[in-house]
């Protein structure tokens, strides 16, 4: 009888122990981190992923951390260090780096990981997106509209397919159907943070007769805005808003805010809909715009932001597509 009542009580005392920490499980706070390829003091990309996380913060109960300034060489062990830790979604802030985070992915199936901008996913990994194309349009379209030299420039991170079919694509065609005259010159600066190059860019292109220049290129489209300051022609800002660094300078902004693609993944880990694989979101989703200098809209041509916004309607619309686009560029052999 003693033995029942003893065995009755540790019984009793381990279910409420369980209880315990059931309940702790439960209530502990989801712990989320985000892993930066530059500091979260630059402008553009990395700075909106990381607002993204701090925007989350404010608004859900979730312990947070972030990496900034992780080269690829440096994530895998920037990604163990986290699951280590009990991270429940580790969010990598880079294109690039999709390979090493899937095959660390692979080695932890409990941890659920999110690359932004990646390209394949996995059952435990989620990847989100923007289009590429979309708003990489519209600024094409306001780069032919305020050229008066018929040349405008891009200037792109990196040589890729992406880069080819989608951003110069999309810039192109762009300026073409609000210019046909328009001549487009792209180059490649070989990296986000090369601001000395991206400088000697901007300038060759200046010398080449181009008057606008638009930079899609991390730390470097600061740079970028800065040449075209001193030259006195237009700038288009990309990614955020960049009005501020050149007021008089910068006609319009290509927004793809990866504030809300970092924000979207862990609003959906809270409310436990997170799942893998690939979303692409647009400008209908919020994922990506185009808007103008208010300072500066007395400049545009007549009926100029009424063209860029049929354009804008007709994207959202579905009535221009991405492959229209390039099987419009390949019927004027033009290349991208």
């Amino acid at each position: 009888m003693k033995k029942s009542k003893v065995f009755l009580r540790v019984f009793v005392l381990a279910f409420a122990i369980l209880m315990i920490f059931s309940t702790l499980a439960m209530t502990a706070p989801l712990k989320i981190a985000i892993i930066l390829p530059h500091a979260i003091t630059s402008e553009g990309w990395t700075k909106s992923g990381f607002d993204g996380l701090m925007k989350a913060k404010e608004d859900f109960d979730i312990e947070t951390s972030y990496q900034e300034n992780v080269s690829e060489g440096e994530l895998k062990g920037a990604l163990r260090g986290y699951i280590a830790e009990g991270y429940d979604l580790i969010i990598v802030h880079e294109m690039g780096y999709n390979d090493p985070t899937l095959e660390v992915a692979e080695e932890s199936p409990d941890t659920m990981f999110a690359i932004t901008y990646g390209f394949k996913a996995a059952d435990n990994v989620a990847v989100t997106s923007g289009t590429n194309w979309q708003a990489n349009s519209l600024a094409g379209a306001v780069a032919g509209l305020m050229t008066k030299s018929n040349k405008v420039g891009f200037i792109i991170s990196n040589d890729s397919p992406v880069a080819h079919n989608f951003l110069n694509a999309g810039f192109i065609y762009g300026a073409k159907r609000i210019n046909p005259k328009a001549e487009v010159i792209t180059t490649f600066v070989g990296s986000w943070s090369d601001v000395v190059k991206g400088k000697e860019l901007a300038k060759a292109m200046i010398k080449q007769g181009v008057d606008v220049i638009y930079s899609q290129c991390g730390v470097v489209n600061r740079a970028v805005i800065e040449v075209c300051e001193e030259a006195g022609i237009w700038a288009i800002g990309a990614v955020e808003d960049m009005s501020y660094v050149a007021p008089q300078t910068v006609i319009a902004n290509a927004l793809a805010p990866t504030e809300y693609l970092v924000y979207g993944v862990i609003k959906e880990m809270v409310e436990g809909t997170l799942k893998g694989g690939r979303v692409v979101k647009g400008i209908k989703d919020g994922a990506e715009e185009i808007t103008f200098n208010p300072l500066l809209k007395d400049k545009l041509p007549e009926n100029g932001e009424e063209k860029i916004m049929k354009l804008r309607q007709e994207i959202v619309d579905g009535d221009i597509t991405l492959e229209q686009m390039q099987e419009e560029l390949n019927k004027q052999n033009i290349k991208f």
